[in-house]
Protein backbone atom coordinates (compact mmCIF):
# COMPACT_ATOMS: atom_id res chain seq x y z
CA UNK A 1 0.00 0.00 0.00
CA UNK A 2 1.29 3.19 -0.55
CA UNK A 3 1.07 6.40 1.38
CA UNK A 4 -0.83 9.25 -0.72
CA UNK A 5 1.20 11.70 1.73
CA UNK A 6 4.41 10.94 0.00
CA UNK A 7 3.16 11.08 -3.37
CA UNK A 8 1.71 14.50 -3.22
CA UNK A 9 5.01 15.85 -1.51
CA UNK A 10 7.39 14.62 -4.37
CA UNK A 11 4.49 16.39 -6.66
CA UNK A 12 4.82 19.46 -4.70
CA UNK A 13 8.56 19.48 -3.97
CA UNK A 14 8.65 20.36 -7.86
CA UNK A 15 5.61 23.09 -7.40
CA UNK A 16 6.46 25.23 -4.80
CA UNK A 17 4.62 28.05 -5.53
CA UNK A 18 1.35 26.17 -4.83
CA UNK A 19 2.44 24.87 -1.23
CA UNK A 20 0.88 27.69 0.57
CA UNK A 21 -2.26 26.62 -1.07
CA UNK A 22 -2.30 23.17 1.18
CA UNK A 23 -2.42 25.74 4.68
CA UNK A 24 -5.93 26.55 3.93
CA UNK A 25 -8.57 25.29 6.46
CA UNK A 26 -10.64 22.92 5.30
CA UNK A 27 -13.02 24.41 7.67
CA UNK A 28 -13.08 27.85 6.34
CA UNK A 29 -13.07 26.78 2.40
CA UNK A 30 -15.33 24.55 0.68
CA UNK A 31 -13.85 21.25 -0.79
CA UNK A 32 -15.20 21.82 -4.06
CA UNK A 33 -13.27 25.67 -3.83
CA UNK A 34 -10.50 24.04 -2.78
CA UNK A 35 -10.32 22.37 -5.73
CA UNK A 36 -11.23 24.48 -8.10
CA UNK A 37 -8.26 26.76 -6.63
CA UNK A 38 -5.64 24.67 -7.08
CA UNK A 39 -4.11 24.98 -10.50
CA UNK A 40 -4.33 21.17 -12.20
CA UNK A 41 -1.16 20.86 -13.43
CA UNK A 42 0.62 20.65 -9.68
CA UNK A 43 -2.03 17.95 -8.79
CA UNK A 44 -1.02 13.79 -9.39
CA UNK A 45 -3.97 12.90 -7.05
CA UNK A 46 -6.74 14.61 -5.18
CA UNK A 47 -9.18 12.57 -2.19
CA UNK A 48 -11.94 14.00 -0.87
CA UNK A 49 -13.43 11.86 2.17
CA UNK A 50 -16.95 12.18 3.22
CA UNK A 51 -16.30 13.03 6.81
CA UNK A 52 -12.96 14.80 7.51
CA UNK A 53 -12.71 18.20 9.09
CA UNK A 54 -9.32 18.57 9.12
CA UNK A 55 -7.23 20.56 6.71
CA UNK A 56 -5.74 19.03 3.21
CA UNK A 57 -2.51 17.53 4.44
CA UNK A 58 -3.87 15.57 7.53
CA UNK A 59 -6.49 14.55 5.22
CA UNK A 60 -4.61 13.11 2.77
CA UNK A 61 -2.40 11.58 5.08
CA UNK A 62 -4.83 9.49 6.27
CA UNK A 63 -5.55 7.91 2.80
CA UNK A 64 -4.12 4.78 1.43
CA UNK A 65 -4.62 3.32 -1.59
CA UNK A 66 -3.42 0.76 -4.03
CA UNK A 67 -2.67 0.88 -8.14
CA UNK A 68 -2.01 -1.91 -9.79
CA UNK A 69 -1.14 -1.90 -13.90
CA UNK A 70 -1.38 -4.59 -15.97
CA UNK A 71 0.05 -4.28 -19.72
CA UNK A 72 -0.51 -5.43 -23.15
CA UNK A 73 1.94 -4.80 -25.95
CA UNK A 74 1.08 -6.29 -29.27
CA UNK A 75 4.02 -6.05 -31.46
CA UNK A 76 3.41 -5.28 -34.93
CA UNK A 77 5.35 -4.52 -38.33
CA UNK A 78 5.80 -1.14 -37.30
CA UNK A 79 5.01 0.13 -34.01
CA UNK A 80 4.71 -1.87 -30.65
CA UNK A 81 1.28 -1.11 -29.28
CA UNK A 82 0.31 -0.60 -25.62
CA UNK A 83 -2.62 -0.69 -23.67
CA UNK A 84 -2.54 -0.79 -20.09
CA UNK A 85 -5.42 -1.18 -17.22
CA UNK A 86 -4.89 0.76 -13.90
CA UNK A 87 -7.03 -0.51 -11.25
CA UNK A 88 -7.33 2.03 -8.10
CA UNK A 89 -8.12 0.62 -4.81
CA UNK A 90 -8.87 1.99 -1.47
CA UNK A 91 -9.80 0.35 1.52
CA UNK A 92 -12.22 3.23 2.22
CA UNK A 93 -14.41 5.06 -0.44
CA UNK A 94 -12.84 7.62 -1.63
CA UNK A 95 -13.50 10.48 -4.28
CA UNK A 96 -10.79 10.93 -7.22
CA UNK A 97 -10.64 13.96 -8.71
CA UNK A 98 -7.41 13.78 -11.10
CA UNK A 99 -4.40 11.41 -11.63
CA UNK A 100 -1.38 11.91 -12.94
CA UNK A 101 0.37 9.12 -14.64
CA UNK A 102 3.75 9.36 -15.13
CA UNK A 103 5.29 6.97 -17.83
CA UNK A 104 9.42 6.41 -18.04
CA UNK A 105 8.92 7.03 -22.17
CA UNK A 106 9.61 11.08 -23.18
CA UNK A 107 7.07 12.34 -25.65
CA UNK A 108 4.23 10.09 -25.42
CA UNK A 109 0.28 10.51 -27.37
CA UNK A 110 -2.21 8.79 -25.41
CA UNK A 111 -6.03 8.57 -25.01
CA UNK A 112 -7.70 8.05 -22.18
CA UNK A 113 -10.72 6.04 -21.09
CA UNK A 114 -12.67 4.26 -18.34
CA UNK A 115 -12.00 0.68 -18.62
CA UNK A 116 -15.35 -1.02 -17.96
CA UNK A 117 -18.08 1.91 -20.03
CA UNK A 118 -14.92 3.08 -22.96
CA UNK A 119 -16.06 6.43 -21.47
CA UNK A 120 -13.53 8.92 -22.99
CA UNK A 121 -11.13 10.63 -20.06
CA UNK A 122 -10.03 14.18 -20.83
CA UNK A 123 -6.19 13.83 -20.20
CA UNK A 124 -3.63 16.05 -20.99
CA UNK A 125 0.14 15.27 -21.51
CA UNK A 126 3.48 17.32 -20.16
CA UNK A 127 7.01 16.07 -21.49
CA UNK A 128 9.34 15.63 -18.69
CA UNK A 129 12.52 14.86 -19.61
CA UNK A 130 12.59 10.98 -20.32
CA UNK A 131 9.18 10.67 -18.92
CA UNK A 132 6.02 11.54 -20.05
CA UNK A 133 3.20 12.67 -17.44
CA UNK A 134 -0.22 12.26 -18.32
CA UNK A 135 -2.83 14.15 -15.95
CA UNK A 136 -6.47 12.47 -15.98
CA UNK A 137 -9.55 13.83 -15.45
CA UNK A 138 -11.74 11.48 -13.46
CA UNK A 139 -14.55 13.74 -12.91
CA UNK A 140 -14.64 13.06 -9.64
CA UNK A 141 -14.46 8.71 -9.46
CA UNK A 142 -15.41 6.71 -6.71
CA UNK A 143 -13.45 4.16 -5.48
CA UNK A 144 -14.65 1.78 -3.04
CA UNK A 145 -13.91 -1.02 -0.99
CA UNK A 146 -14.33 -4.15 -3.52
CA UNK A 147 -15.42 -1.19 -6.49
CA UNK A 148 -11.77 -0.44 -7.92
CA UNK A 149 -11.24 2.89 -10.26
CA UNK A 150 -10.37 0.93 -14.19
CA UNK A 151 -8.55 3.69 -16.28
CA UNK A 152 -7.39 2.16 -19.73
CA UNK A 153 -4.44 4.15 -21.40
CA UNK A 154 -3.38 3.41 -25.09
CA UNK A 155 -0.12 4.62 -27.04
CA UNK A 156 2.30 3.05 -29.49
CA UNK A 157 5.80 3.15 -30.08
CA UNK A 158 7.73 2.93 -33.62
CA UNK A 159 9.77 -0.77 -33.53
CA UNK A 160 13.21 -0.81 -34.51
CA UNK A 161 13.60 -4.19 -37.21
CA UNK A 162 15.27 -6.22 -34.53
CA UNK A 163 14.47 -9.41 -32.48
CA UNK A 164 15.23 -7.60 -29.33
CA UNK A 165 13.01 -5.68 -27.74
CA UNK A 166 13.22 -3.25 -24.35
CA UNK A 167 9.56 -2.22 -23.64
CA UNK A 168 8.76 -0.06 -20.51
CA UNK A 169 6.36 -1.57 -18.40
CA UNK A 170 5.72 0.44 -15.49
CA UNK A 171 4.39 3.40 -14.21
CA UNK A 172 6.26 5.40 -11.38
CA UNK A 173 4.27 4.83 -7.96
CA UNK A 174 2.51 1.49 -9.13
CA UNK A 175 3.01 -2.24 -9.12
CA UNK A 176 2.98 -3.85 -12.60
CA UNK A 177 0.97 -7.35 -11.78
CA UNK A 178 1.40 -8.73 -15.36
CA UNK A 179 2.74 -8.30 -18.86
CA UNK A 180 0.93 -9.86 -21.50
CA UNK A 181 3.18 -9.70 -25.04
CA UNK A 182 1.24 -10.58 -28.30
CA UNK A 183 3.25 -10.51 -31.83
CA UNK A 184 3.75 -12.37 -34.89
CA UNK A 185 4.42 -16.01 -34.96
CA UNK A 186 7.08 -15.52 -37.67
CA UNK A 187 9.45 -14.17 -34.92
CA UNK A 188 9.59 -17.35 -33.48
CA UNK A 189 9.04 -18.33 -29.99
CA UNK A 190 11.21 -16.33 -26.73
CA UNK A 191 14.95 -16.99 -26.86
CA UNK A 192 15.29 -15.17 -23.29
CA UNK A 193 13.13 -12.53 -21.21
CA UNK A 194 14.40 -10.64 -18.49
CA UNK A 195 11.76 -11.78 -16.30
CA UNK A 196 10.30 -15.14 -15.93
CA UNK A 197 7.03 -16.30 -18.68
CA UNK A 198 4.59 -17.97 -16.68
CA UNK A 199 3.02 -19.18 -19.97
CA UNK A 200 2.87 -18.58 -24.00
CA UNK A 201 0.31 -19.85 -26.31
CA UNK A 202 -0.87 -19.69 -30.25
CA UNK A 203 -3.91 -17.80 -30.81
CA UNK A 204 -4.02 -17.48 -34.75
CA UNK A 205 -1.40 -16.25 -36.15
CA UNK A 206 -0.04 -14.73 -33.28
CA UNK A 207 2.07 -15.93 -29.87
CA UNK A 208 0.72 -14.67 -26.57
CA UNK A 209 3.40 -14.62 -23.93
CA UNK A 210 2.26 -13.85 -20.06
CA UNK A 211 4.66 -12.63 -17.49
CA UNK A 212 3.43 -12.15 -13.77
CA UNK A 213 4.77 -10.56 -11.10
CA UNK A 214 7.73 -8.64 -13.44
CA UNK A 215 10.96 -7.45 -11.11
CA UNK A 216 11.78 -5.42 -13.88
CA UNK A 217 10.64 -1.86 -14.94
CA UNK A 218 11.83 -2.53 -18.70
CA UNK A 219 11.42 -5.60 -20.00
CA UNK A 220 13.50 -7.05 -22.29
CA UNK A 221 12.71 -9.72 -24.85
CA UNK A 222 14.53 -11.67 -27.34
CA UNK A 223 12.81 -13.76 -30.04
CA UNK A 224 13.95 -16.62 -32.55
CA UNK A 225 15.78 -19.46 -32.22
CA UNK A 226 19.17 -18.32 -31.67
CA UNK A 227 20.88 -14.63 -30.73
CA UNK A 228 23.52 -13.98 -33.35
CA UNK A 229 25.87 -10.15 -33.54
CA UNK A 230 27.94 -9.26 -36.36
CA UNK A 231 31.35 -8.01 -35.17
CA UNK A 232 33.93 -5.81 -36.72
CA UNK A 233 37.22 -5.24 -35.75
CA UNK A 234 39.74 -2.37 -37.17
CA UNK A 235 43.20 -1.81 -36.14
CA UNK A 236 46.36 -0.47 -37.69
CA UNK A 237 49.59 -1.76 -36.82
CA UNK A 238 52.55 0.94 -37.84
CA UNK A 239 56.09 -0.21 -37.82
CA UNK A 240 57.91 3.07 -37.27
CA UNK A 241 60.83 1.11 -37.34
CA UNK A 242 64.02 1.79 -39.68
CA UNK A 243 65.64 -1.70 -39.66
CA UNK A 244 63.79 -3.88 -37.31
CA UNK A 245 60.78 -5.87 -37.61
CA UNK A 246 57.97 -5.68 -35.04
CA UNK A 247 55.44 -8.17 -34.27
CA UNK A 248 52.34 -7.08 -32.97
CA UNK A 249 49.70 -9.17 -31.32
CA UNK A 250 45.62 -9.10 -31.14
CA UNK A 251 42.82 -10.69 -29.13
CA UNK A 252 40.28 -11.50 -30.96
CA UNK A 253 36.94 -13.04 -29.56
CA UNK A 254 37.20 -16.91 -29.26
CA UNK A 255 35.28 -20.21 -29.16
CA UNK A 256 33.55 -21.07 -25.39
CA UNK A 257 30.76 -23.01 -24.16
CA UNK A 258 28.64 -20.05 -24.24
CA UNK A 259 29.30 -19.05 -28.01
CA UNK A 260 30.84 -19.66 -31.50
CA UNK A 261 32.72 -17.06 -33.04
CA UNK A 262 31.80 -17.45 -37.48
CA UNK A 263 34.20 -15.81 -38.98
CA UNK A 264 33.96 -13.70 -42.34
CA UNK A 265 36.84 -12.02 -43.21
CA UNK A 266 40.11 -11.90 -42.10
CA UNK A 267 42.39 -9.64 -43.87
CA UNK A 268 45.32 -9.50 -44.05
CA UNK A 269 46.18 -12.98 -43.17
CA UNK A 270 47.65 -13.02 -40.06
CA UNK A 271 51.08 -14.42 -39.41
CA UNK A 272 50.21 -16.89 -37.07
CA UNK A 273 47.40 -17.60 -34.90
CA UNK A 274 47.42 -19.40 -31.47
CA UNK A 275 45.26 -20.26 -28.64
CA UNK A 276 46.77 -19.20 -25.28
CA UNK A 277 46.18 -21.67 -21.70
CA UNK A 278 43.37 -19.68 -21.24
CA UNK A 279 41.66 -20.56 -24.42
CA UNK A 280 41.67 -16.64 -25.91
CA UNK A 281 42.71 -16.32 -29.44
CA UNK A 282 45.32 -14.33 -30.50
CA UNK A 283 46.36 -12.97 -34.07
CA UNK A 284 49.96 -11.90 -34.44
CA UNK A 285 50.85 -10.00 -37.39
CA UNK A 286 54.77 -9.51 -38.47
CA UNK A 287 55.23 -5.91 -39.77
CA UNK A 288 58.18 -4.63 -42.00
CA UNK A 289 59.98 -1.56 -40.96
CA UNK A 290 58.48 1.81 -42.13
CA UNK A 291 55.43 -0.32 -43.00
CA UNK A 292 51.92 -0.47 -42.06
CA UNK A 293 49.21 -3.52 -41.39
CA UNK A 294 45.73 -2.28 -41.40
CA UNK A 295 43.48 -5.31 -40.22
CA UNK A 296 40.29 -5.38 -40.61
CA UNK A 297 38.63 -8.90 -39.25
CA UNK A 298 35.09 -9.00 -39.31
CA UNK A 299 32.22 -12.35 -38.73
CA UNK A 300 29.44 -13.57 -36.48
CA UNK A 301 28.95 -14.41 -32.78
CA UNK A 302 26.28 -16.74 -31.71
CA UNK A 303 25.49 -17.00 -28.54
CA UNK A 304 24.41 -20.66 -27.37
CA UNK A 305 23.45 -22.21 -24.13
CA UNK A 306 26.09 -23.14 -21.71
CA UNK A 307 27.54 -26.40 -22.61
CA UNK A 308 28.97 -29.26 -20.82
CA UNK A 309 32.74 -28.47 -20.54
CA UNK A 310 35.60 -30.73 -22.39
CA UNK A 311 38.55 -28.37 -21.42
CA UNK A 312 40.64 -30.04 -18.39
CA UNK A 313 40.70 -27.81 -15.54
CA UNK A 314 43.88 -26.63 -15.10
CA UNK A 315 45.30 -25.98 -11.30
CA UNK A 316 45.87 -22.30 -12.42
CA UNK A 317 42.11 -21.79 -11.97
CA UNK A 318 41.79 -21.97 -7.78
CA UNK A 319 45.51 -20.68 -7.03
CA UNK A 320 44.81 -17.86 -4.97
CA UNK A 321 47.42 -15.01 -5.66
CA UNK A 322 47.91 -11.05 -6.00
CA UNK A 323 44.41 -9.59 -6.45
CA UNK A 324 42.45 -12.50 -6.06
CA UNK A 325 44.13 -13.61 -2.35
CA UNK A 326 42.80 -12.97 0.70
CA UNK A 327 44.91 -13.41 3.89
CA UNK A 328 42.30 -12.03 6.52
CA UNK A 329 41.21 -14.96 8.34
CA UNK A 330 37.93 -13.28 9.79
CA UNK A 331 36.35 -12.43 6.02
CA UNK A 332 36.38 -16.35 6.16
CA UNK A 333 34.69 -16.56 9.26
CA UNK A 334 32.37 -13.91 8.72
CA UNK A 335 31.58 -16.03 5.22
CA UNK A 336 30.54 -19.20 6.98
CA UNK A 337 28.36 -16.59 9.33
CA UNK A 338 27.14 -15.98 6.47
CA UNK A 339 26.26 -19.29 4.76
CA UNK A 340 24.73 -20.47 8.48
CA UNK A 341 22.48 -17.84 8.83
CA UNK A 342 21.08 -18.68 5.53
CA UNK A 343 20.71 -22.19 6.35
CA UNK A 344 23.29 -23.95 4.55
CA UNK A 345 24.87 -26.61 6.83
CA UNK A 346 28.50 -26.71 6.82
CA UNK A 347 31.51 -29.00 7.87
CA UNK A 348 33.44 -27.80 11.05
CA UNK A 349 36.77 -26.28 9.05
CA UNK A 350 34.75 -26.06 5.88
CA UNK A 351 37.72 -25.18 3.19
CA UNK A 352 36.79 -27.27 -0.13
CA UNK A 353 33.24 -27.02 -1.95
CA UNK A 354 33.75 -30.42 -2.40
CA UNK A 355 33.34 -31.60 1.13
CA UNK A 356 29.65 -30.89 0.29
CA UNK A 357 26.84 -32.53 -0.87
CA UNK A 358 25.46 -32.07 -4.70
CA UNK A 359 22.09 -30.35 -3.20
CA UNK A 360 24.26 -28.44 -0.52
CA UNK A 361 26.94 -27.03 -3.70
CA UNK A 362 23.96 -25.31 -5.32
CA UNK A 363 22.76 -23.41 -2.36
CA UNK A 364 26.74 -22.69 -1.53
CA UNK A 365 27.56 -21.21 -5.20
CA UNK A 366 23.95 -18.90 -4.90
CA UNK A 367 24.46 -17.51 -1.67
CA UNK A 368 28.55 -16.88 -2.59
CA UNK A 369 27.22 -14.69 -5.18
CA UNK A 370 24.94 -13.25 -2.54
CA UNK A 371 27.46 -12.70 -0.30
CA UNK A 372 29.27 -10.61 -2.60
CA UNK A 373 26.66 -8.33 -3.16
CA UNK A 374 25.92 -7.58 0.09
CA UNK A 375 29.44 -6.96 1.18
CA UNK A 376 30.41 -4.79 -1.55
CA UNK A 377 28.91 -1.02 -2.58
CA UNK A 378 29.68 0.73 -5.54
CA UNK A 379 29.97 4.55 -6.35
CA UNK A 380 26.69 5.36 -7.72
CA UNK A 381 28.22 8.12 -10.12
CA UNK A 382 30.84 5.33 -11.05
CA UNK A 383 30.15 5.02 -15.33
CA UNK A 384 29.65 1.73 -16.93
CA UNK A 385 32.75 0.62 -18.90
CA UNK A 386 36.32 -0.44 -18.13
CA UNK A 387 38.24 2.59 -19.14
CA UNK A 388 37.69 4.54 -15.92
CA UNK A 389 37.78 1.49 -13.38
CA UNK A 390 40.25 1.35 -10.08
CA UNK A 391 41.20 -1.71 -9.42
CA UNK A 392 42.36 -2.61 -4.95
CA UNK A 393 42.22 -6.40 -5.17
CA UNK A 394 40.67 -8.37 -2.85
CA UNK A 395 42.55 -7.85 0.40
CA UNK A 396 42.27 -4.32 0.25
CA UNK A 397 38.40 -4.99 -0.52
CA UNK A 398 37.93 -6.25 3.05
CA UNK A 399 38.88 -3.52 4.74
CA UNK A 400 37.27 -0.89 2.24
CA UNK A 401 34.32 -2.21 0.68
CA UNK A 402 33.17 0.95 -0.17
CA UNK A 403 33.01 2.43 -3.78
CA UNK A 404 33.84 -0.80 -5.69
CA UNK A 405 34.60 -0.72 -9.21
CA UNK A 406 33.10 -4.04 -11.41
CA UNK A 407 36.19 -5.37 -11.42
CA UNK A 408 36.64 -5.31 -7.76
CA UNK A 409 33.32 -7.13 -7.54
CA UNK A 410 35.03 -9.43 -9.81
CA UNK A 411 38.55 -10.04 -7.91
CA UNK A 412 36.85 -10.46 -4.69
CA UNK A 413 33.90 -12.98 -5.68
CA UNK A 414 37.06 -14.79 -7.72
CA UNK A 415 38.89 -15.16 -4.58
CA UNK A 416 35.96 -16.40 -2.92
CA UNK A 417 35.25 -19.16 -5.00
CA UNK A 418 38.86 -20.11 -5.31
CA UNK A 419 39.01 -20.23 -1.27
CA UNK A 420 36.59 -22.87 -1.48
CA UNK A 421 38.75 -24.71 -4.57
CA UNK A 422 36.35 -23.55 -7.26
CA UNK A 423 37.73 -22.92 -10.23
CA UNK A 424 36.84 -19.70 -11.66
CA UNK A 425 38.71 -16.88 -14.11
CA UNK A 426 38.51 -12.98 -15.22
CA UNK A 427 36.27 -12.27 -18.00
CA UNK A 428 36.66 -9.18 -19.81
CA UNK A 429 34.20 -8.49 -22.63
CA UNK A 430 31.21 -6.68 -23.94
CA UNK A 431 27.78 -5.99 -23.00
CA UNK A 432 25.54 -5.32 -25.86
CA UNK A 433 22.44 -3.33 -25.61
CA UNK A 434 19.97 -6.31 -26.10
CA UNK A 435 18.92 -5.93 -22.66
CA UNK A 436 18.65 -1.85 -22.57
CA UNK A 437 20.91 -0.93 -19.94
CA UNK A 438 22.93 1.13 -22.41
CA UNK A 439 21.88 2.76 -26.13
CA UNK A 440 24.84 1.13 -27.55
CA UNK A 441 26.98 -1.33 -25.15
CA UNK A 442 29.95 -1.46 -23.14
CA UNK A 443 33.26 -3.07 -21.93
CA UNK A 444 32.80 -4.88 -18.95
CA UNK A 445 34.36 -7.46 -16.08
CA UNK A 446 32.59 -10.19 -15.03
CA UNK A 447 33.12 -14.08 -13.76
CA UNK A 448 32.58 -17.46 -15.10
CA UNK A 449 33.11 -20.46 -12.60
CA UNK A 450 32.80 -24.18 -12.76
CA UNK A 451 29.82 -25.87 -11.63
CA UNK A 452 31.42 -29.33 -10.39
CA UNK A 453 28.00 -30.81 -10.63
CA UNK A 454 26.96 -30.05 -13.96
CA UNK A 455 30.33 -29.81 -15.33
CA UNK A 456 29.67 -26.24 -17.38
CA UNK A 457 31.34 -22.80 -16.35
CA UNK A 458 28.46 -20.16 -15.24
CA UNK A 459 28.52 -17.09 -15.95
CA UNK A 460 27.83 -14.43 -12.83
CA UNK A 461 27.64 -10.79 -12.58
CA UNK A 462 27.25 -9.70 -9.35
CA UNK A 463 28.30 -5.96 -10.24
CA UNK A 464 25.63 -5.53 -12.99
CA UNK A 465 22.98 -6.88 -10.53
CA UNK A 466 23.15 -4.07 -7.91
CA UNK A 467 24.23 -1.71 -10.32
CA UNK A 468 20.82 -2.22 -12.09
CA UNK A 469 18.67 -3.44 -9.21
CA UNK A 470 17.73 -6.49 -11.49
CA UNK A 471 18.04 -10.01 -10.24
CA UNK A 472 20.52 -11.77 -12.65
CA UNK A 473 21.70 -15.17 -10.83
CA UNK A 474 21.15 -17.78 -13.03
CA UNK A 475 20.16 -15.57 -16.48
CA UNK A 476 21.49 -17.06 -19.66
CA UNK A 477 23.61 -13.68 -19.71
CA UNK A 478 23.07 -14.01 -24.24
CA UNK A 479 24.12 -9.88 -23.62
CA UNK A 480 27.82 -11.11 -22.15
CA UNK A 481 30.27 -11.25 -25.70
CA UNK A 482 33.19 -13.05 -24.11
CA UNK A 483 36.87 -11.32 -25.85
CA UNK A 484 39.20 -12.36 -23.27
CA UNK A 485 39.37 -14.99 -20.37
CA UNK A 486 41.82 -14.38 -17.69
CA UNK A 487 42.48 -17.49 -15.22
CA UNK A 488 46.26 -17.99 -15.36
CA UNK A 489 47.04 -14.53 -14.57
CA UNK A 490 44.85 -11.48 -12.95
CA UNK A 491 46.48 -8.58 -15.17
CA UNK A 492 47.19 -10.45 -18.56
CA UNK A 493 46.11 -10.48 -21.61
CA UNK A 494 44.77 -6.57 -22.21
CA UNK A 495 42.17 -5.84 -23.94
CA UNK A 496 43.15 -4.76 -27.56
CA UNK A 497 40.62 -2.46 -28.16
CA UNK A 498 40.39 1.56 -27.07
CA UNK A 499 38.61 3.23 -29.34
CA UNK A 500 35.04 3.04 -30.34
CA UNK A 501 35.49 2.10 -33.62
CA UNK A 502 37.96 -1.15 -32.60
CA UNK A 503 35.68 -3.13 -31.65
CA UNK A 504 31.56 -2.84 -33.30
CA UNK A 505 28.73 -5.28 -32.20
CA UNK A 506 25.18 -5.37 -32.81
CA UNK A 507 22.69 -7.54 -33.05
CA UNK A 508 21.97 -9.61 -36.44
CA UNK A 509 18.24 -10.10 -37.51
CA UNK A 510 18.41 -10.21 -41.46
CA UNK A 511 20.99 -12.94 -41.50
CA UNK A 512 20.61 -16.81 -41.50
CA UNK A 513 24.25 -17.69 -40.38
CA UNK A 514 25.05 -20.96 -39.04
CA UNK A 515 28.74 -22.89 -37.83
CA UNK A 516 30.38 -25.06 -40.93
CA UNK A 517 32.58 -27.40 -40.10
CA UNK A 518 34.67 -28.64 -43.12
CA UNK A 519 38.21 -29.81 -43.50
CA UNK A 520 40.30 -30.68 -46.53
CA UNK A 521 42.70 -33.37 -45.53
CA UNK A 522 46.09 -35.06 -47.60
CA UNK A 523 48.67 -37.06 -46.11
CA UNK A 524 51.45 -37.85 -48.12
CA UNK A 525 54.35 -40.23 -47.23
CA UNK A 526 57.89 -39.51 -48.84
CA UNK A 527 59.78 -42.49 -50.83
CA UNK A 528 61.22 -44.80 -48.69
CA UNK A 529 65.01 -44.22 -47.95
CA UNK A 530 66.86 -47.36 -46.74
CA UNK A 531 69.51 -45.58 -45.06
CA UNK A 532 67.14 -43.84 -42.88
CA UNK A 533 65.48 -45.03 -39.91
CA UNK A 534 62.27 -43.48 -40.15
CA UNK A 535 60.00 -42.75 -42.92
CA UNK A 536 59.02 -39.04 -43.35
CA UNK A 537 54.89 -38.24 -43.80
CA UNK A 538 53.07 -34.91 -44.04
CA UNK A 539 49.54 -34.63 -43.18
CA UNK A 540 48.43 -31.44 -44.41
CA UNK A 541 45.05 -29.63 -43.28
CA UNK A 542 42.59 -26.74 -45.11
CA UNK A 543 39.67 -25.41 -43.16
CA UNK A 544 36.71 -25.09 -45.70
CA UNK A 545 34.21 -24.05 -43.14
CA UNK A 546 33.56 -20.61 -41.42
CA UNK A 547 34.52 -21.48 -37.57
CA UNK A 548 38.44 -22.06 -36.75
CA UNK A 549 39.55 -25.37 -36.04
CA UNK A 550 41.36 -24.81 -32.15
CA UNK A 551 41.83 -28.46 -31.28
CA UNK A 552 43.38 -30.66 -33.91
CA UNK A 553 43.64 -34.48 -32.48
CA UNK A 554 44.74 -37.53 -34.81
CA UNK A 555 42.20 -39.76 -33.01
CA UNK A 556 42.61 -43.13 -35.07
CA UNK A 557 45.13 -44.61 -37.12
CA UNK A 558 46.86 -48.38 -38.07
CA UNK A 559 49.89 -47.23 -36.72
CA UNK A 560 50.16 -47.37 -32.91
CA UNK A 561 50.41 -44.72 -31.19
CA UNK A 562 51.30 -42.20 -34.23
CA UNK A 563 50.99 -38.98 -31.98
CA UNK A 564 54.37 -39.67 -30.13
CA UNK A 565 55.96 -39.49 -33.73
CA UNK A 566 54.51 -36.46 -34.97
CA UNK A 567 57.03 -33.53 -35.45
CA UNK A 568 57.24 -31.84 -31.78
CA UNK A 569 58.74 -28.12 -33.00
CA UNK A 570 54.97 -27.42 -34.06
CA UNK A 571 52.65 -27.47 -31.26
CA UNK A 572 49.10 -28.34 -32.29
CA UNK A 573 47.39 -27.76 -29.67
CA UNK A 574 48.54 -24.49 -29.36
CA UNK A 575 47.74 -23.39 -33.02
CA UNK A 576 44.10 -22.43 -34.36
CA UNK A 577 43.19 -23.28 -38.05
CA UNK A 578 41.51 -20.25 -39.41
CA UNK A 579 39.34 -20.80 -42.48
CA UNK A 580 41.06 -20.55 -45.57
Amino acid sequence: MKDLTGYLKKTLSRYRNTLSLFAVKKSSVKSSLLLFLIPVFSIALILLTFTSTHNVMADTSASSFDINVDFEHTITEENIDTQLVMEITSPSPRVISYYTAIIPIERLRVTCEKFKTGQELECTTFNRGSNTEVLINLNNGVVRPGSPLEILIKYSLEREDESSFNIPSTIFNTTTRSIVIKYPKDMGEPLWSSDPIQNIKAIEDKYVVLIEQPQNPKLSIVFGEKLLYKFDINKVFSNSLKDDNQTFEIYVPSDTPTQTVIWEEISPTPTSSLKDEDGNYIFKYLVKPRETADCKISGYILKTEDLETTEETSSFLTQETGYWSITNNTEFRRINTFLERKGLVIPPNFEDVEMLENSQKELFYKYIYQYVIERLNYNEEIPLGIESSSRIGAQTLTEAPNNASNIDYSDFYISLLRNYNVPSRLVVGYISNITGYTSDGFYHHWVEYLDTNKNKWVTADPFLEEYFNKNLYGSPFLDHIIIIRRGKSAVAPKLSFFQDTDFIVKAETSKDISPQFSIDSTFTIEDFDITKPYAKGLLKLKNEGNIALNNIIISNSNIENLTKYTDPVKNMQSDILLPN
